[in-house]
Order: structure tokens, then sequence, then C-alpha cells
């Protein structure tokens, strides 16, 4: 029964309609397109977080993961947790959270003065090269001329300049978005992030734009896409998965009127990561049982997609091993993250 609105999940955002349409029941189009078996179901219904990796649509550096799990707890709650930035220090993995600019609202430079790149990364940042950098930047060149490298403060030096040109960019981006964000130029071919991010997007089916316009166009054209009862947080991160720290910013989309049966939805964009994914976006879906009407709870299903750097081919099965592993196990953390903080009275 369950089974059944599960799937809605991503019927009701146009996942391959002509495919689920096509086919006699709806926990086929799960069995073939996602891979759950019935017991994955079961686990789901009980509560248990269930996690797969899919098809990405760029099978050399896409990285899709799936994750479900039943809450017992009303769709309402979720957005309140969802708001709770500084809850995230719940997790063991997060470092430190800073939330900035909610609605839009230009930051103070003086968000950013707990952000800081380890030292290492900024030993690194000091004698790479455009187009052969690990640590991700925008530019490469421009960063390395604000620092005294022989002064005994050169690791101050290097922060103030990464949290200037950081909240320089984020001002950009509430202005015009992700074309105003720009490129990274920190590999062999510069990344546009615009151009990235639809393409990752387009190439997936968890946000189609026929079925699910408004909140694409916001997602891609942020701020001259956004929907009225839309709402915009914004924050940045430094997180462990058990490798280097990473520093990441985020804007978080809100959508308290859902789509079809799914009766909320959030986006969580990434705008800047120092490490490992050039682009990356979280999706979030509430869907109540409409089979079991007299539960209370819903289903909490989360895509995480995300795009690796154009490494060369030995580094790059390296780090997808790795990236893999990570991907699935933040998926399952978070999922029962959000759970735990959900089902608490």
């Amino acid at each position: 029964m369950s089974r059944g609105s599960l799937a809605n999940a991503v019927l009701a955002l146009g996942a391959a309609v002509a495919v689920v349409c096509a086919q006699p029941q709806p926990k086929t189009f799960f069995r073939d397109k996602i891979g759950l078996a019935d017991s994955d179901f079961q686990k789901i219904d009980g509560g248990q977080v269930v996690t797969k990796l899919i098809d990405s649509g760029d099978t050399r550096y896409g990285i899709l993961s799936f994750g479900a799990v039943y809450v017992d707890a009303p769709v309402a709650k979720f957005g309140a947790v969802f708001r709770d930035i500084e809850g995230l220090t719940k997790n063991k993995v997060y470092l430190a959270v800073q939330e900035f600019s909610i609605n839009g609202i230009s930051p103070k430079l003086s968000d950013f003065d707990r952000f800081t790149l380890e030292n290492k990364d900024i030993d690194e940042l000091r004698i790479c090269k455009p187009g052969d950098c690990d640590i991700q930047s925008f530019d490469v060149e421009h960063f390395q001329k604000q620092v005294n490298w022989n002064a005994p403060d050169k690791y101050a030096q290097a922060n103030k300049a990464a949290r200037e040109i950081l909240y320089q960019g984020i001002n950009a981006y509430l202005q015009g978005g992700l074309k105003a964000w720009g490129s990274y130029r920190d590999r062999a071919k510069p990344l546009n992030l615009y151009a990235a991010t639809k393409s990752m997007i387009d190439s997936s089916y968890y946000l189609p734009q026929d079925t699910a316009g408004g909140i694409y166009h916001e997602v891609l054209d942020y701020p001259r896409e956004k929907l009225a009862e839309a709402e915009d947080l914004f924050y940045w991160e430094k997180i462990n998965f058990g490798q280097d720290p990473t520093v990441r910013v985020s804007h978080l989309m809100l959508f308290p009127k859902g789509v079809g049966v799914v009766k909320f939805v959030a986006a969580n964009l990434q705008l800047y990561a120092s490490r490992y994914m050039r682009v990356a976006l979280q999706m979030f879906y509430c869907v109540p049982d409409t089979a079991n009407p007299n539960r209370p709870g819903f289903y909490l299903i989360e895509m995480n997609d995300s795009r690796m750097p154009d490494f060369g081919t030995l580094k790059l099965a390296i780090v997808r091993k790795v990236a893999n592993g990570k991907a699935v196990d933040a998926t399952r953390d978070t999922l029962t993250m959000y759970q735990r903080m959900l089902n608490a009275k």
C-alpha cells in the first residue's frame, strides 16, 4: 500500500512520466529505475533509512544518491526543523556553521569571520597553477596576489582574502544569481557554475522543468525567478567526512506549497566548495502516505546530485571510489539526523 505513495513522490515531480505510465504498477518503476526491492520498501515503512547510488546521467563525473525514510511526524514540522541551520552542528561531521543573508538581505563581512581554510589548503593555493589546482578557486592568480607569502601572518592574510572574495561573490549572486557568481578557473578548463548546474539537473529526472517549473526556475535563476512563497536561507559550513575538511557555501530554498502530492520541497544548492565537488544539489521531498491517511507521518525522500572535478583517469577512479561511499554515507546521515529531530517529542 504505502509503496504506491512513495512512488508518487517522484511521479509527481515528473520522473520519467512516460515510463511510469507504461508500467503496470508503481513498484515496477522503483524496481527498474531506483533498484528498490520489496525488502527495501519494508525497511522504509518501518522507519529505516534506505540509500542507493543511481544513474546521474554523467557516468564519468556524476554521483547521484537516493535515500528515503518514513518519519513519524507532521509535514509542517519538517519546515521548522529544516530552517534550523545551527541545528546541523548536531551532526558530528559539521565543524562550524554560520547562517547569513536570510531571504536575500545583503550579508555583513563579519558573517564570515569564522570562515577559514586549512593551512595545507592555503599552502596548495600558494603554489598551484591555473589549470592544475585541487583546491577550488574562482581565480587562483588573483588570490595569490592578495597575500604576502613571506610574511609571518601569511595564513591570516590568506583567510582574510578568502573571506573578502567570498563576500563579494555572495553579493554578486544575490544580485544576479549563478550567472553572476562566475566560473571556477582552477583546472584545465574553466567551469561555469550556471551552465554546469543546469546540465546536471537537466540530465537527471528529480527536478523536471515541465512539471516542477517554478521550483526548477528558482533553483537555476534566483533571484530573477524567485517564487513569492519560497523562503531563502544562506549559510557556510566547515565539514569533515573523514577526509580533509571542506568549506562550502549553500543557498537553501524552501517551497512550502510543494508540488502535487509532495507537500513540501526543499533544495540545497552548493554555491562553493573548497574540495571534491564542483557543483551539487540536494533535493528533499515530503510525501504523506496517501494510501494510509490515518498514518500521521510522511516519507522523506532525498536526491543528492553532484559532479566531481575533471581529474585524470587514475586520480578520478580513486576519488570516485571514495566519493561514492561518502555520498551514500552523507545521505544516510542526513536523513537519520532529520528523522531523529522530527520524531523527537
